[in-house]
């Protein structure tokens, strides 16, 4: 194992388990797991499942890994924010910590063909991810993922549980992918910006993203979209991010129209 990759081993079969029991794997499926490490949750996986694909970016690890998984394990060697992901598979794995949220975007972007998702992250993410409005935890990651899947909580996974022990708290959750919601670059670059400056009020930081709306005209698209004009965003509910972003593009829209029709 390479310290660079930011991997700790779990070696408790219980808690391996109870991962492959939260994931709802069948007989019949396809999993894809990211970084199986010592391979102890990759057998697990495929006593459950009908196949397993797991990518290893440590090359130290490749050749033990594919001489001791057993027939319907498949070692992709590669970094996972790079190799494309296969199509209608579950995805599992146990995912490094300086790369937890680049990895969950890249979920996030891939979701079409990925049935769902069940991660240990380092516990302090897992927070971030469900918390709610108002919450000290709430920010980007918790509206961005909440916007595409309902996160549900596993459990908490103690360092002991891990060889090297790592000096934080661990947790496991599985992500539920909401149907009919389409991809929207322009709304994630939006709420990014909304929570550019916390300290500031929501209505001074939609000043800086769009410079050419007065500020009394950001204020009443607040107000319409039900948002108090001094409200923070991390007091904002996923919906009512949408809504303010739907209400601003509607009348960027109605502008940018109304300007076409007066240059014809």
């Amino acid at each position: 194992m390479k310290k660079r990759f930011g991997q700790h081993f779990l070696s408790d079969r219980n808690i391996l388990q109870r991962i492959v029991r939260l994931a709802a794997i069948s007989p019949e499926d396809t999993v894809v797991e990211i970084g199986p490490g010592s391979g102890a949750l990759t057998r697990e996986l495929a006593a459950a499942a009908k196949r397993v694909i797991a990518i290893e970016i440590d090359r130290d690890l490749v050749p033990r890994l594919r001489s001791t998984m057993p027939g319907n394990v498949e070692i992709v060697e590669g970094d996972a924010l790079e190799i494309e992901l296969p199509h209608n598979t579950h995805l599992v794995g146990n995912l490094p910590y300086n790369i937890s949220t680049p990895l969950l975007k890249k979920f996030i972007a891939a979701r079409e063909h990925i049935l769902d998702v069940t991660v240990m992250l380092q516990k302090e993410v897992a927070e971030r991810i469900r918390a709610k409005a108002g919450s000290e935890d709430y920010g980007p990651l918790s509206v961005l993922i909440q916007y595409y899947a309902t996160p549900v909580w596993g459990f908490t996974v103690p360092p002991g549980a891990f060889t090297p022990k790592p000096k934080v708290d661990s947790a496991v959750i599985r992500l539920e992918w909401k149907p009919g919601v389409a991809g929207n670059n322009a709304f994630t670059d939006f709420v990014h910006h909304a929570f550019g400056s916390r300290r500031k009020k929501l209505l001074n930081n939609l000043v800086s993203i769009f410079p050419g709306k007065t500020r009394e005209e950001l204020a009443s698209t607040l107000e319409r979209s039900g948002v108090s004009r001094d409200a923070r965003a991390e007091t904002l509910s996923v919906e009512q991010f949408l809504g303010v972003y739907n209400q601003i593009h509607e009348r960027l829209r109605i502008q940018a129209r109304q300007g076409a029709d007066r240059n014809q």
